[in-house]
């Protein structure tokens, strides 16, 4: 009998019987899709923490930090990882520090980034910015390094 089971059953996963793998598949789509808002959605979450940590910092130092690493841990536990759920990227709290020039009308100029995943921190006279490094569309087809940064004055 359990031969027979063993053998039915090893059948239908390789059949599309009554639309078995179709429902299968849409289901494996439907899990990738729901890990990857909840990676992106806690990127966003910790890049939000950054900024506040960042702002708070410069409120009441009344200086930008030079490196995020002097957030810690009077205003920020840790760097948190940034995981942007692209292949070849994986999650990562390392920063990659930016020369004022990457800062272009206010905004980073993606073409002079590094890519790398993690995350970015540039600032000049004007602004301070925290962004995603990353080039790469998320789900919402926003580069990352375009969605979302801390853009307050600087002294």
């Amino acid at each position: 009998m359990r031969v027979l089971l063993a053998a039915l059953l090893a059948a239908l996963s390789g059949c599309s019987f009554f639309g078995i793998r179709e429902n299968v598949s849409d289901l494996d789509a439907d899990l990738a899709k729901s890990e990857r808002a909840e990676r992106e959605n806690q990127t966003v979450s910790a890049l939000a923490a950054l900024e506040r940590s960042v702002d708070d910092y410069y409120r009441h130092e009344h200086q930008i930090p030079e490196k995020l690493d002097r957030l810690v841990p009077k205003y920020l536990g840790e760097i948190p990882a940034a995981d942007t759920a692209i292949r070849g990227h994986g999650s990562s709290s390392r920063v990659r520090y930016y020369p004022a020039n990457v800062i272009r009308d206010g905004v980073i100029d993606g073409t002079k980034l590094k890519d790398t995943g993690g995350w970015g921190y540039a600032f000049n006279g004007r602004k301070v910015i925290v962004f995603v490094d990353c080039t790469h569309p998320n789900s919402r087809q926003r580069p990352w390094y375009r969605e979302a940064g801390a853009k307050f004055p600087g002294p």
